[in-house]
């Protein structure tokens, strides 16, 4: 700890004395000023306003003509006026810059000593130097949106994946691998539990409003150093000012079932199809802007309040298992009789969400050389989580989980211009994250039962019963730049500062899985009993022994922007990172007696050691990206480059080395097939088994390790893109990106053995590791690493068209995507156990082949268009749409095991044989059906698929298939109209609908997904023949309804849904 403030205070006194970025939070304008016959203009002045708020940017051309404005307000409409003694004043009304743009306005200036006069200015903006996506204030307003949520005009990315929790994985990367920024601070869950990546995004929450934002942006490939701290993609968005002129507005949007469809026919099957059950789901806020004093000092307040509920339908006579109705219900009334315990129900599920959001912004010109913004916001979300039953678990409502979630993010910016040559961009950000996530109703253990084709659940929700965090981020950005001729040199710093504590012991009440209801009821012995808990005192949240760590990650880089001629435009640039680790804490028995077994058995521990925190490792991003105008008439345009761009990583891989060290922590996982003890079944949450017998090794429980030369995940990207304008206002676009991985996370097992044989027969060669622990003291002992393994690709082309008359406006634009990408490790969990127990593979944990990502995205078609039909001054139409069209998820054809081919995770996850005939599988009568039967069933299952027929002799592959296709059109329908009055008053009403296509029938917007995991159990391991080593198996009819099923499930389902809204205005 001594060492790790040490260093935080030089750090710190190294930023204050830098030269003083991250997310982008502003606009540029550069462009050359020369006379009729192309000479230079020195010292012609240019000024540019944005007239809704009197801020003035100026500069005076150089020796050369340049003249470069940096860190200007978004939007506009901008006033361009530029002067030269003896020469011709140009002037130029309603230019609007996008965030993150540079415009470019090359001028010439005619001699005419007494003329003023406006003239056509061209601009062209010269900002797009890789694959990126901007989203203006008008797409927010116009296209259908029912969440309001980022995440619903991300999809506008053709490279992006938008799938449940509004979880963002772009260019076929993990979703953790994306970088978030809000007004220039980070905004990411930067200890990477929320799939959305947004803090408050475990309790399904938004970071702010719609209404509060002005502009955002994706870029995928920026070759811009500034940009950093993802593999996958950036989403930088700013939040609206106040200008001069009072603007607010007020809302409301409304969902209910009435305003939903009916049970999709897949799923219904031969009962009725249904509406949702009884929900409403409620927005509503307000937001108001203006000048506290004009030109000088404005302000900008946004707020919403949310309250929803999302229905999950359930028909329990769909359920697969062995008990009906009157079975699960005796079995709450015996619950409750012996236990004194509430199960709760289980029919249709209800999930609430209720939000606050609050922000408040102010932003002051100082003077034309120095703008000041400051902006606040507050963020609460409490989410009452249903976990819903479905065909194959009865999950009892009372194992819901209740998630409370608070963030404030304060963030202070400060735009400086130091005369012609030199401007400078500070941003300094701190945000407190606390997240509480508890379970519903009494504390309860856990308690799994297997009914034959399906499972009962009810109890505390496993991994809510001590799960307790508290997050702080400080950020500070500096960009400090120089104009020099043709050159725009940049000198920047990035900053994080994290502290965390972390509260998690998964299954800290007591986990029991029994073999059947009747073993529950009559008290026999649990087949499996797993318990979380802290080595030093408490239980809960209380429990003492939390991970408590700090963090840091220092960034600095220089950048020279090189304008060679009006057609080709160079950026080089070289970024340096060094995260920094503290310090854990120490654990000596490991450290000396573990590590001696580990190395005796050929173990490479990488320098890792228990208490010692990553070493700080510089970590060196070149880059190199081009625009190139190849006609000088800026109707085709070739841009693209090539650089390494370092992604941070969620902070709770690392953190799991703060909590499971073997000294704070223990970890009991014992199953009865491999003769472990197993306690008998305890209600009592504070006194379960903890002392596990001589030589069973749960005292240390899980032990997590870091390479000590760990360092972060890194690409290098590739990309090489065209626009090209076509006849008639058409313009067409191709994108191909690469991405190969320089450094990628891996994991390996070092406390298990060898393996103690190889299955034989039909499919063998599958090594089995019989649980060996070499160090029995300890359980998994995990050690992340780097690889060099892994890569992905994505092509992608866009045809748009923009047509404006006084009638009607058009925008739309439709693109075709293909992306595909390798891992070894899809690091897709928030655990390092699963992160190494969870891929699915034939050769083991510890021996991964290189495979499909769960994140490959496949084909995929996107379009979108808005027309706005102007009735006349008082009325106004708009029609918004969205297309979505791909392939469904990739999944891996597994064995239904639960670990025992293998024996070393525990988990259903070795890949399927795929038989080439019937004497290249053993089968064996399961009760029901004959192992005749069931081959008859299994071939022509396999015959029935395409890809599974290709694999015949061979094993699956992991992510081998995919699911079907899906098409879905949401439509958005607003009219506004005027009322009168001595303002503009206004009123709009709105309705989104979601899955416009099902709307329209009922077979179609069909959502498919295949799996669970990813995975599709196709065959059950019974067990070895007395060899011991061969396999037999019996056919799982459940393979056939895993495949393709209807997704149901929230908004992004295959029911269609409605929101209906109305909105004053007032500006």
């Amino acid at each position: 700890m001594k060492n790790f403030k040490n260093l935080l205070l030089v750090s710190l006194l190294f930023v204050a004395t830098a030269v003083l970025g991250q997310g982008v939070t502003s606009s540029s304008a550069s462009g050359k000023i020369t006379d009729d016959t192309g000479e230079p203009l020195p010292g012609a002045n240019v000024l540019l306003v944005h007239t809704p708020s009197g801020t003035k940017y100026g500069a005076s051309t150089d020796l050369d003509g340049f003249f470069r404005v940096s860190n200007m307000r978004t939007g506009g409409p901008y006033k361009l006026t530029v002067s030269f003694v003896g020469f011709q004043t140009i002037e130029k009304q309603g230019i609007y810059l996008r965030l993150g743009g540079a415009e470019v306005f090359n001028l010439k200036l005619s001699e005419e000593a007494n003329a003023l006069q406006e003239v056509v200015v061209t601009a062209s903006s010269g900002s797009k130097d890789g694959s990126e996506t901007k989203v203006s204030r008008k797409q927010i307003a116009s296209l259908p949106t029912i969440s309001r949520s980022i995440a619903d005009f991300a999809r506008l990315t053709p490279q992006a994946q938008i799938s449940g929790d509004n979880t963002i994985s772009i260019a076929g990367q993990n979703n953790r691998f994306n970088a978030i920024y809000l007004d220039g601070a980070v905004n990411n869950d930067v200890f990477g539990l929320a799939a959305s990546g947004t803090n408050g995004g475990q309790t399904g929450v938004n970071p702010i409003s719609l209404d509060a934002i002005d502009q955002f942006q994706i870029n995928i490939a920026p070759f811009d150093v500034k940009q950093s701290g993802f593999a996958g993609g950036s989403i930088n968005a700013i939040t609206r000012s106040g200008t001069n002129k009072v603007q607010a507005s007020a809302y409301s949007f409304f969902r209910n079932e009435s305003l939903a469809g009916k049970t999709p026919v897949d799923i219904a099957g031969d009962n009725p199809r249904e509406k949702l059950a009884e929900f409403t789901a409620l927005t509503y806020g307000a937001r108001i802007g203006g000048a506290i004093k004009e030109d000088k000092l404005f302000y900008f307040v946004n707020y919403e309040r949310q309250e929803d509920e999302t229905p999950r339908t359930f028909f329990i006579d769909n359920y697969t298992g062995d008990s009906d109705a009157l079975d699960i219900a005796n079995l709450a009334q015996f619950i409750a009789t012996n236990y004194n315990y509430n199960v709760g129900g289980v029919q249709d599920a209800i999930s609430s969400l209720k939000s606050h959001k609050l922000i408040a912004k102010l932003d002051w010109n100082i003077n034309d050389d120095h703008k000041l913004s400051l902006k606040h916001s507050f963020v609460k979300g409490i989410n009452n989580r249903a976990n819903a039953s479905s065909i194959s678990s009865i999950n009892f409502s009372n194992g819901n989980q209740i998630f409370e979630s608070i963030t404030n993010t304060s963030t202070l910016e400060l735009n400086s211009r130091f005369g012609n040559k030199y401007s400078n961009n500070l941003v300094l950000g701190y945000t407190s994250v606390n997240d509480d996530r508890g379970f519903n109703g009494n504390p309860f253990p856990n308690v799994s039962i297997r009914d034959g084709r399906g499972r009962i659940n009810f109890g505390s929700e496993p991994f809510s019963t001590a799960n307790l965090l508290e997050t702080r981020i400080f950020t500070l950005t500096d960009n400090f730049e120089i104009y020099s001729g043709a050159h725009k040199f940049t000198i920047g710093t990035h900053n994080e500062f994290s502290s965390v504590n972390n509260v998690f012991f998964g299954r800290n009440f007591g986990a029991y899985e029994f073999a059947s209801v009747s073993d529950f009821i009559t008290n026999q012995p649990a087949i499996r009993y797993r318990l979380g808990y802290s080595l030093i005192g408490g239980n809960g949240d209380t429990s003492e022994g939390s991970a408590q760590f700090n963090s840091m990650q220092l960034g600095g880089y220089v950048q020279d922007e090189v304008t060679f001629s009006d057609r080709l435009k160079v950026t080089a640039g070289l970024r340096f990172d060094i995260p920094v680790w503290e310090d854990g804490r120490v654990n000596e028995d490991f450290n000396t007696r573990t590590v001696s077994l580990l190395r005796a058995a050929g173990k490479n521990l990488q320098g890792a050691r228990v208490g010692q925190g990553i070493k700080s490792k510089l970590h060196i991003s070149p880059r190199l990206g081009f625009t190139w105008d190849v006609n000088g008439d800026r109707k085709t345009k070739i841009r693209g480059g090539i650089g390494i761009f370092t992604s941070r990583v969620p902070l709770v891989w690392p953190g799991g080395a703060y909590n499971n060290n073997g000294v704070t922590s223990g970890r009991i996982d014992n199953q009865s097939r491999f003769g472990d003890f197993i306690p008998a079944f305890n209600p009592d949450v504070n006194s379960q088994f903890k002392d596990p017998a001589p030589g069973a090794g749960a005292t240390g429980g899980i032990v997590d390790l870091f390479a000590a030369d760990f360092m972060l995940p890194q690409v290098f990207k590739t990309n090489i893109a065209i626009d090209q304008k076509l006849p008639a206002g058409f313009a067409i676009s191709a994108d191909l990106i690469l991405n190969d991985n320089i450094r990628a996370v891996a994991y390996e097992n070092l406390n298990l053995g060898d393996a103690l044989f190889t299955t034989t027969g039909p499919g063998g060669g599958i090594p089995n590791f019989g649980r060996q622990r070499i160090d029995n003291t300890y359980q998994e002992v995990l050690l992340a690493s780097n690889t060099t393994e892994g890569k992905s690709w994505n092509f992608s082309t866009t045809l748009s068209k923009n047509y404006y008359s006084d009638f009607i406006d058009v925008r739309g634009q439709l693109s075709y995507s293909f992306g595909d990408s390798d891992v070894l490790n899809d690091g897709t969990s928030s655990q390092n156990i699963s992160q190494w127990s969870r891929m699915e593979n034939v050769r083991g944990a510890n021996n991964l082949d290189v495979s499909r990502s769960d994140f490959a995205q496949g084909h995929r078609l996107v379009g979108n268009a808005s027309i706005d039909f102007k009735w006349n001054d008082w009325n106004k139409t708009t029609l918004g749409f969205f297309y979505d069209a791909g392939e469904g998820n990739v999944f891996s054809y597994v064995y239904n095991d639960r670990g025992a081919l293998t024996a070393d995770t525990g988990n259903s996850n070795t890949l399927a044989y795929i038989p080439k005939d019937e004497n290249d599988i053993i089968l064996v009568d399961d009760g029901s059906f004959t192992a005749a039967e069931q081959w008859t069933a299994l071939n022509a299952f396999i015959e029935g698929n395409d890809y599974l027929r290709s694999r015949r002799g061979q094993f699956a592959e992991r992510n081998g298939d995919r699911a079907r296709w899906s098409h879905v059109v949401d439509l958005k329908f607003a009219h506004e109209f005027s009322l009168k009055g001595k303002n503009n008053h206004s009123i709009e009403l709105t309705a989104d609908i979601f899955n416009f296509t099902n709307l329209l029938n009922k077979n179609w917007g069909k959502r498919y997904f295949s799996g669970s995991f990813n995975s599709v159990r196709l065959l059950n391991f019974e067990d070895f023949l007395p060899d011991g080593t061969t396999p037999t198996f019996t056919y799982n009819p459940r393979a056939e309804t895993d495949l393709n099923r209807s997704d149901d499930a929230g908004l992004n389902s295959s029911r269609w849904q409605m929101q209906l809204g109305i909105r004053y205005k007032f500006n």
